[in-house]
């Protein structure tokens, strides 16, 4: 198995850290200023991490966010978490959880290029059933 690339990030790559995080550029980025979010601790899932250290996070990611508005003079940011153990790890997929400042624009690469797949419809059962269970 191949060593996990976000558990020993060079801190030349570092752009921004607190006790439980790192930020760094993403080296594949989607659009100018893409940021990866990453916890120091190695985790799979979102679930896995204890809420102490999420909370970091998530405040890590705001404050990230507002500045990239403010100071890079973006107009949004998506904010991503993919999970999706059913893909291989490769060069755009880490078993290590880790979360995407994606900057936006109005009608930019993003927004011309994904979203373009069609959507359903939620049916009534299954409204009902994710209420059973996540309600």
């Amino acid at each position: 198995m191949k060593p996990c690339t976000f558990c020993k990030i060079p801190k030349e790559e570092v752009i921004f850290e607190t006790k439980h995080c790192y930020v760094l550029p993403d080296k594949y980025p989607i659009s100018r200023y893409h940021l990866l979010v990453v916890p120091k601790k190695h985790y799979a899932g979102i679930a896995e991490i204890p809420d102490k250290e999420l909370f970091d996070i998530i405040k890590t990611i705001k404050k990230m966010e507002k500045k990239m508005i403010e100071k890079l003079k973006v107009n949004g940011i998506d904010l991503r978490q993919n999970y999706r153990p059913f893909v291989p790890e490769g060069k755009l997929r880490k078993s290590h959880i880790h979360f995407h400042l994606i900057p936006r624009g109005f009608e930019d690469l993003v927004y011309k290029t994904q979203g373009k797949a069609k959507r359903g419809e939620l049916s009534e059962k299954e409204l009902r059933r994710l209420k059973e269970v996540l309600g």
